[in-house]
C-alpha cells in the first residue's frame, strides 16, 4: 500500500552543509626562491663583489733560492649589480565581514587574507626572477633586464637569464640569439628561438660547462615546467615506459634525479618557470635580497569606509654570484621526441 511520507528538503528547514575548513586548490611552492640565500639590500642599487681563481697550470715550478720576478698584483674584483623592484598587494576586509561567524576561519579575516596575499607575492617574485619575457606591460615583448627606477619607471630586478652571458652555458633554438656579453642583468638580444627536440648531446654540453664553473654539483639542480620535465623522462638511456615496482605494487612514471657523469642533479618541476626552458642552476650562486630587513612589509592604509584596508609589499633584487656554474637552456619542444 502507498504511503505519503514527509520529504525533509521541502520543509525549508534544513541547515546547510558547509564544512569548516577552506581549501586552498592552487598550488603556492616557490622552489628557486626558497631554495636560495637571503640576503639584506641597503640601495635600490644592489651591488656585489665577486672573485675567480687564476687557471691551474702545470708549470708551476722554480729553481731553489731564485730570484721573484715577474710579480702579480692579484685578482680583480668584478662589481655587479640588480636593482629593488617593488611587489604589493592591498587587501580590505569590511568591519561587518569580521564580526559575523566565517566558516573555515576561525580568527580575524584580515589575518587569513593576508597569509594568504603573502604567499601569492612569493608566488610573483618566483615568476618574475625566472622569467624571460616580462608579462607587463608589453608581454612577450619586453626582456626582464634590470630597469633603475625613477620618477616614472618602475624598477626592475633583473631575471635568472640575464646574469648568465657565457656561450657554452646557454643555447637557443634556430632563429634565436644567445644574451650578449653582458653578464650583469641587462642585454636585450637573447630570444628563445624556434623550439626544438630536447638534445642530449646540447645537456651534457651545458653539463660539462657548469661543472667547470662550480666544480661542485651538490647544490646544482635542474629546474623547468612539468612538460620540459616529461622530456627530460624520455632520454636516450631513461625509461620510456612506466615501471613497476612489484614489492610495493607502485606504478613509477617519473624522474627526480638525473644521474650525470659528474653525479646526481635533482629535476625540479616549477609551475612558474617560463615555457620550453631548462635551467641548470647551482643554488648557492644565487641570492634573493630584500629591503628593509624583511621579505614582506605590512602597512595600514587609510580609508573613510567601514573596513580595515592593508598593503603587502617585498622590496626585493635577485643576486647572481656566479654565472659561469648555472646553464639555460632555451626553445624545448615539449612534444618532439628527444634526441641523441
Amino acid at each position: 500500500m502507498a504511503t505519503t511520507a514527509t520529504v525533509l528538503e521541502s520543509q525549508g528547514n534544513i541547515r546547510e552543509d558547509l564544512g569548516n575548513v577552506i581549501f586552498n586548490v592552487s598550488p603556492y611552492q616557490t622552489p628557486f626562491t626558497s631554495g636560495i640565500a637571503s640576503a639584506k639590500a641597503t640601495a635600490d642599487n644592489h651591488e656585489w663583489l665577486t672573485d675567480s681563481f687564476s687557471p691551474s697550470t702545470g708549470s708551476n715550478g722554480v729553481l731553489e733560492a731564485q730570484d721573484v720576478s715577474g710579480t702579480s698584483n692579484g685578482s680583480t674584483r668584478v662589481r655587479l649589480g640588480n636593482y629593488v623592484q617593488i611587489a604589493q598587494k592591498t587587501v580590505q576586509v569590511t568591519q561587518k565581514a569580521e564580526m559575523f561567524d566565517r566558516a573555515g576561519v576561525p580568527g580575524k579575516e584580515m589575518a587569513y587574507q593576508l597569509m594568504k596575499l603573502g604567499k601569492e607575492l612569493q608566488m610573483d617574485v618566483e615568476r618574475q626572477t625566472l622569467s624571460i619575457y616580462r608579462e607587463a606591460p608589453s608581454a612577450g615583448t619586453t626582456r626582464s633586464t634590470k630597469v633603475a627606477a625613477g620618477a616614472a619607471t618602475i624598477g626592475r630586478s633583473g631575471a635568472f637569464p640575464y646574469y648568465i652571458s657565457l656561450a657554452d652555458n646557454q643555447s637557443v633554438g634556430s632563429t634565436g640569439g644567445a644574451k650578449n656579453a653582458d653578464n650583469n642583468g641587462a642585454g636585450a638580444t637573447l630570444v628563445p628561438g624556434t623550439a626544438a627536440a630536447l638534445s642530449q648531446t646540447t645537456l651534457d654540453g651545458l653539463l660539462d660547462s657548469v661543472w667547470n664553473g662550480s666544480g661542485d654539483f651538490a647544490n646544482v639542480k635542474m629546474m623547468a615546467s612539468a612538460a620540459v620535465v616529461g622530456r627530460i623522462r624520455k632520454l636516450t638511456g631513461m625509461a620510456t615506459n612506466v615501471d613497476t615496482n612489484a614489492s610495493s605494487n607502485e606504478i613509477i612514471d617519473r624522474v627526480a634525479v638525473y644521474q650525470s657523469q659528474f653525479g646526481p642533479i635533482a629535476v625540479v618541476p616549477n609551475k612558474h618557470m617560463p615555457a620550453n626552458t631548462l635551467y641548470i642552476a647551482d643554488m648557492s650562486s644565487w641570492g634573493l635580497a630584500f629591503g628593509g630587513g624583511k621579505k614582506i612589509h605590512t602597512t595600514d592604509i587609510a580609508t573613510q569606509a567601514s573596513a580595515e584596508q592593508k598593503l603587502l609589499e617585498c622590496y626585493y633584487t635577485l643576486e647572481a654570484r656566479s654565472e659561469a656554474a648555472n646553464a639555460a637552456y632555451y626553445a624545448i619542444s615539449t612534444t618532439a621526441a628527444p634526441v641523441a
